[in-house]
Parts: C-alpha cells; structure tokens; sequence
C-alpha cells in the first residue's frame, strides 16, 4: 500500500449496503445499511487519520470529497488585507482642482524652460 492512498478512506456501494474502506486495501473498514451511516463512520475514520473522505454514487461515480489533512503550509497569523476598499473621502471638484493645478504648473515649467 502507498504512503499516498493510505489515508483515502472511501464510501461505495455494494450489493444492497454501503461499505467503507481504506484505498488500496482489500479489507472492508465496515458495512453500513444506509449510505449516510455509511458516510457518518467513514468521516469519523478520515478525521482520525487526517486524510481524505471520497464518496461514490450508487454508479460508483465520486460524489463528492472532504480533506481532513493538515495544510503543509499554513499561515503563522492572520492575513493582512493589503488593499482594503475604503470609500473615497475626495469629491470630485476636489480632484478636478487639483489636475488643473498640476497641469498649469506642467505647462508654466515647459514655458520657463524654453
């Protein structure tokens, strides 16, 4: 058995029950009536081994997964939002003043230097 599937523990259907088992080993965990039993003790078994939860349909397509691994790189704090959206305080008179300021003082330094 791999050190990767080790952790998968799967859902599958199977005759009339559900079952759950390990990926890569023959042997079932357990048999369930129901598929949420099923779900329900298989859940508890990838938490423990902080792997990985896949869930089949009655086709044996997977229905859906649950990571219960631990992130290899986890953030030591909080992130910090770089560019909070904070409203803008300048009316719009105020931004046209201040372009027509910049503007004027661009055209009287080319007219100074020439």
């Amino acid at each position: 058995m791999s050190k990767k599937s080790i952790n998968h523990i799967h859902v599958i259907p199977r005759n009339n029950s559900w079952i759950v088992r390990r990926e890569g080993d023959d042997r079932l965990i357990s048999t369930h009536d129901t598929k949420q039993e099923a779900e329900k003790a298989a859940r508890e078994i990838a938490r423990d081994a902080k792997g990985e939860l896949v869930i089949h349909n009655r086709d044996g397509r997977i229905s859906s997964r649950d990571n219960y691994s631990l992130d290899p790189l986890p953030p030591k704090e909080p992130r910090e939002v770089l560019f909070p959206v904070v409203p803008s305080r300048t009316s719009e008179q105020t931004i046209k003043k201040a372009i027509r300021k910049v503007m004027q003082e661009s055209q009287d330094k080319t007219s100074n230097a020439t």
